[in-house]
Formats: C-alpha cells, sequence, structure tokens
C-alpha cells in the first residue's frame, strides 16, 4: 500500500478517535447535569417561621376570652399579594378555630404559632389550643386541651 494513503489512513483514523472521545466525555458530563427544579413547598424551612409570638408573651391565665380577643387580635397576617397600587395582605382568622366542648363550659381556641412545613395546610402542630372554663382562660397547650375533650367525639 502506498504510504501516502497509510498517513490519511491515521489522519482520519485520529480524528474518528478524537471526536468518539469527545463525543463520550460530552455524554458523560450531561450525565452530571441536575435536572432538579427548585420548589419552596418541598424544602424544609431551616427554621420555624413563628407567629403569634408577642401575643402569646403576654397571654396569662385568668384572661377573658375578650381580653385575649383584643391582644391577639382577630386577623394574622401570613404574607401579602400585589395589587395595583401596592400590596394587599393575606390573612387568616385569629384564633385559625375553636372548639366548645359540649355539655361543659369548656372552650378551646386553636392559634396559629408557628409555620413548621411550608405546605399549605395548617396542622395541629402548628397550633397552640387555649383553653378556657366559663369565659376565662384556664391554661393552654395540647395536654389540657386533650384533658378536656371527651374521650369519643360524639358523632
Amino acid at each position: 500500500m502506498d504510504s501516502r494513503l497509510r498517513g490519511n489512513d491515521n489522519l482520519l483514523g485520529g480524528c474518528y478517535m478524537r471526536c468518539a472521545l469527545i463525543i463520550l466525555l460530552s455524554l458523560s458530563l450531561a450525565g452530571c447535569a441536575s435536572s432538579v427544579v427548585y420548589n419552596p413547598m418541598q424544602q424544609p424551612l431551616p427554621q420555624e417561621i413563628l407567629l403569634n409570638e408577642s401575643g402569646f408573651k403576654a397571654v396569662q391565665d385568668g384572661m377573658t376570652e375578650t381580653q385575649i380577643h383584643q391582644l391577639m387580635g382577630t386577623e394574622l397576617v401570613i404574607g401579602y399579594k400585589s395589587q395595583t397600587p401596592g400590596y394587599q395582605p393575606l390573612t387568616i382568622p385569629n384564633p385559625y378555630k375553636s372548639e366548645a366542648i359540649k355539655g361543659t363550659t369548656y372552650l378551646i381556641e386553636y392559634y396559629i404559632e408557628a409555620i413548621r412545613q411550608p405546605d399549605g395546610i395548617v396542622s395541629d402542630n402548628e397550633l397552640m389550643p387555649l383553653v378556657f372554663k366559663d369565659g376565662k382562660l384556664i391554661g393552654r397547650g395540647w395536654p389540657l386541651a386533650n384533658s378536656v375533650r371527651p374521650a369519643h367525639p360524639s358523632a
């Protein structure tokens, strides 16, 4: 075979090898690329977002429902929505919910204490129950709230 042709074979062979190597490296690096999309609803919070904090610090046993409502307010601002002009606050009721215990003078009001998971759902671990008897606060917390509830709620 002519040496000139053999040189062209080596030149073409080298080109094919370099192209194959470049393609192989490109595909290898493409596998390292991340296709993860940021979703704030799935990201854990670095810390809890405390709400009603100053109100909870001022709440004392013996206060009336009216005093608690004046202290805590009737709405809780949880964010803002853009509108023309400016922003409109996004609010939820404060207390978030309440429960009168049938056949007793107990009332439980549930206030949002913290956002622990930003999932758009208010779960029990984000609420602080305040327990009233005869219109006066007797305490707070889940152990007390569970102790005044009937063991088997009536349907």
